[in-house]
């Protein structure tokens, strides 16, 4: 199968994997811990489908030791990020909780980004081919850009009361897909 199309294959899959998941915030076709399952069931499959469709990309990223070690940290982050999430939202609708704790279990889904931020540092500091730490530095840099772009622009639209306050939980995989997606063009540049 060719380049093109397995890149289109991939990015139909996410598209449907998003469908779904928006499908599932409008409909709200699920209730109680059966709601936390299927989001968790999503997560899982999402994540599969990530992990493993991403390495058929050979051809525009590289599998040398450092992004095998990369990719592996991240499918476990990713998984902790979810379990967590889904713990947090569960205790916070029982209800009950208060001070400390509550602080602590609002915030607890935020150690597993954090731990992301720590890997990507890591994927830099262990990639040997200077070209793919090149592309990766410069593709933060876009992703790092967007984010402040669009935080900037919408905080301005929020001030003047023609948008609701921006969503600060979002900020993060905003950074994530405008780093993922500047890559390709990126990459582009150098075939």
């Amino acid at each position: 199968m060719s380049l093109p199309l397995r890149r289109l294959l991939f990015a139909l899959g996410i598209l449907a994997f998003m469908a779904a998941l928006s499908a599932m915030a409008i409909l709200k076709p699920f209730h109680g811990v059966a709601s936390l399952v299927a989001i968790f069931v999503w997560a899982v499959g999402f994540l599969a489908f990530t992990y493993f469709g991403s390495a058929k990309m050979s051809d525009c990223q590289p599998n040398g030791p450092a992004m095998v070690r990369y990719r592996r940290r991240l499918a476990m982050a990713m998984l902790t990020y979810f379990i967590v999430l889904m713990g947090s939202i569960w205790l916070l609708k029982a209800g009950g909780l208060s001070g400390a704790l509550l602080w602590l279990v609002a915030a607890a889904p935020a150690a597993p980004i954090l731990w992301v931020l720590v890997i990507m540092g890591l994927y830099l500091k262990e990639e040997s081919d200077e070209l793919e730490r090149a592309i990766h530095v410069e593709a933060m840099l876009w992703g790092l850009g967007v984010v402040l772009g669009v935080s900037t622009v919408w905080g301005f639209l929020s001030n003047a009361g023609v948008l609701p306050t921006p969503p600060m939980f979002l900020t993060f995989p905003l950074f994530c897909a405008a780093w993922g997606i500047s890559q390709g063009f990126i990459r582009r540049r150098y075939r």
